[in-house]
């Protein structure tokens, strides 16, 4: 039996697993699932040790006008795919002023499309593939066909360039290799109009105003972005000194694009489709805006999700402006002095409203006095003299909270940093959390705005250890897991229980420090003696499945059971199957085995209750009397992301849910505007995108 995927987190596809096996136990009529069988999960770029890209950037021509950012595109692009998307340094390959030469090399030719680098390099099943170009592309005027120009090709002669569909065609061979379960995508920024991006200015000796090429065939399983479609030129964005396209790509990426009730504020993943969508949104404006010509980008739909990321060094000031924008918006949004003294206290190095928060709050016969305490905070804040700023305070003293918090108040809670840090970072499950303080889900950290907040808040306050928690749990959410280790650390050795629980992950991992499943082990043992119910289960998951340790399942079943009886909902399921076989010590009582699922749902289990659904739905609907699959499906769902995964996974489990429950669900959800499909009782792609968008939307906490 493989080992079940480890988590902070508790990954939903992994108890998921889990409890699809338990349902599949206690079906005797059914077929047992796959013992290490995983609910299908949407293609992401994780697991990148051996993908493979190849980053062009053609800025330099023999017989043309340069592409002036087009270095810089390229730099910028990997180092996203090194820093952010873990792909191996060695593994991109980057061709900077590429000769036609340099392109068959790396892509093959048409003659012999398996001679290129990238088709030797990438490993069956193991290698996503990532192809990136920014540079000049031009028409054949004669075919309309595509090409990209290389450093040495002639803009006036096609076949001294690289053939788009030349590429897409060798392409194709590289997905077949790599195979249905990696992802290719290849990300053009350049325009085939013929046009240099300068108004007036044309790479051709022959006039073509609104020429437009054909189109190349699209060859199946290759994701395509393409800077424009139609005869409108390619955009540079000259703040950030990059193309248009990579700009707002890498900007999404970072954050922006995460859907939710502000820029950056969805779950930290970001899907293609709200990838795709802020694309054409934001590359049609900023072309408006900067050229007042259309500029559309061709975007492939694709079943990809990406980790929003902090952003590379090349857009870094730019979303941070934009990130100020929207604290300000809101700020101004909230109307309160509250709101905007936040503004103000937390703004970071770009705070371009400061001076209209100031104004908004000190107006009137206080605007002098404002100005004398930015001046005086100016000069002693700079040279740490807080005492000295609180004295020079008088009805003006906008930054008394941060100096007191400097001078390390008495009150650390009403320090501005350790509120922002709480506020952005603590967990719920961490019993040194206040009792005023919600807690935030892992998954809806925003990682730089948490780090700024949580490292300030912990060094002005190291004997709090929930700060190093929650400093941890940033960097963590951020996926630097050196920092994450070291923060987790110091607060485990103070004592965080919920700090040993992730650190001990970490060692299981190998994630920031050398594996150590032993050490993972004992910490996982010490947290679960402390109370931490999760740690409990997770050593009971070690010894269940001997990752890295001696198997013992009666011993696993004892840890579950005692987290079971301290709360830990997951495992409540964890103990169904042995009524099915009798096993240590528990009764054959397959009634007793479905009242732990009731009970597990009862408590808010949303995986439970698809389990339930599927169950009823296969014959043993009379154990759950007064209770339809239907009704479970929809609880299920207002249990957010982790529910609509639980619901999804039933179409490949051992006990599928009837088409007349989906066509209830289905249209339960076109009622509520989310679902635009058929009801035709299938999961089909449209109503299991529409399941996630309704769970998030509905999510009761």
């Amino acid at each position: 039996m493989t080992t079940a995927p480890v988590s902070r987190r508790r990954l939903a596809r992994a108890a998921l697993a889990l409890l699809v096996q338990a349902a599949a136990l206690l079906a005797p009529v059914a077929a047992r699932a796959a013992p290490d069988a995983q609910a299908p999960e949407t293609s992401a770029f994780t697991d990148n040790g051996d993908s493979i890209a190849v980053v062009i950037g053609n800025r330099s021509y023999k017989q043309t006008v340069p592409v002036d950012y087009a270095h810089n595109d390229a730099d910028a692009m990997r180092a996203y795919l090194v820093q952010r998307l873990g792909y191996r340094d060695a593994n991109v390959f980057v061709l900077k002023d590429a000769t036609l030469n340099e392109f068959n090399q790396v892509f093959g030719t048409e003659r012999n499309p398996q001679s290129g680098r990238l088709w030797r390099s990438v490993r069956e099943g193991r290698s996503n593939v990532f192809v990136y170009y920014s540079g000049h592309g031009v028409p054949d005027l004669a075919s309309r066909q595509p090409f990209l120009l290389p450093e040495d090709g002639n803009p006036n002669q096609g076949e001294s360039g690289y053939a788009l569909e030349t590429l897409y065609r060798n392409l194709d061979l590289v997905k077949r290799k790599i195979g249905s379960g990696r992802q290719l995508v290849v990300m053009v920024d350049a325009c085939f109009t013929g046009e240099t991006g300068r108004k007036g200015e044309s790479l051709l000796a022959v006039s073509a105003p609104g020429f437009a090429p054909a189109r190349p065939k699209a060859e199946s399983g290759i994701v395509r972005l393409v800077a424009t479609s139609g005869a409108s030129p390619a955009n540079w964005d000259e703040a950030n000194r990059l193309g248009l396209l990579t700009s707002r790509f890498l900007m999404g990426v970072s954050g922006l694009a995460d859907a939710g009730d502000r820029p950056g504020g969805g779950d930290g993943r970001v899907t293609w489709a709200e990838l795709k969508g802020y694309l054409r949104r934001e590359v049609e404006e900023a072309a408006r805006r900067a050229s007042g010509r259309e500029q559309v980008p061709e975007i492939d739909d694709a079943p990809i999700v990406l980790e929003a990321s902090l952003p590379v060094d090349a857009v870094a000031k730019g979303v941070a402006a934009l990130r100020d924008e929207a604290a300000w918006r809101r700020a101004e949004g909230a109307g309160t002095r509250e709101a905007v003294e936040a503004y103000v206290g937390t703004c970071g190095e770009v705070c371009a409203y400061r001076p209209r928060a100031m104004d908004r709050l000190l107006a009137g016969r206080q605007r002098d006095a404002a100005a004398i305490d930015q001046e005086n905070w100016a000069r002693f804040g700079a040279t740490r003299q807080y005492q000295a700023y609180l004295d020079s305070c008088t009805e003006a003293c906008a930054y008394r909270g941060l100096a007191q918090g400097y001078l390390g108040g008495a009150d650390p809670g009403g320090d501005p940093r350790v509120k922002t840090c709480d506020a952005l970072a603590a967990g719920s499950d961490d019993p040194d959390r206040p009792r005023a303080v919600p807690g935030v889900k892992y998954g809806r950290i925003e990682a730089a705005s948490a780090i700024e907040a949580c490292r300030g808040a912990s060094a002005a306050y190291p004997s709090l250890r929930r700060l190093a928690y929650q400093l941890g749990r940033a960097y963590d959410r951020a996926d630097r897991s050196k920092e994450a280790f070291a923060a987790y650390d110091r607060a485990a050795g103070a004592g965080s229980i919920a700090a040993m629980n992730n650190l001990a992950t970490l060692y299981e991992n190998g994630q920031g420090v050398k594996r150590s499943q032993a050490e993972a082990l004992r910490l996982y043992r010490q947290a679960g003696e402390a109370g931490n119910v999760v740690a409990l289960a997770n050593a009971a998951r070690m010894l269940e499945y001997g990752n890295g340790v001696p198997k013992n399942e009666a011993a696993a079943v004892a840890l579950y059971r005692r987290a079971a009886e301290g709360g830990d909902v997951p495992s409540i399921s964890k103990l169904v199957p042995h009524y099915a076989t009798g096993a240590h010590g528990f009764p054959r009582d397959l009634r007793q085995g479905f009242d732990l699922f009731r009970k597990a749902a009862e408590k808010g289990d949303p995986v439970a209750m698809a389990t339930m659904a599927a169950l009823i739905d296969n014959g043993f609907a009379h154990y759950f009397p007064g209770v339809s699959a239907a009704d479970m499906v929809l609880r299920a769902l207002k249990r957010g992301e982790l529910g609509a995964a639980a619901v999804s996974a039933t179409d490949t489990a051992a006990q599928k849910l009837k088409p007349e429950t989906i066509r209830t669900v289905q249209r339960a959800i076109k009622q509520a505007e989310y679902y635009p499909g058929a009801l035709d009782g299938r999961f089909n792609p449209v109503f299991v995108r529409a399941l996630d968008q309704y769970a998030k939307a509905n999510e009761a906490e």
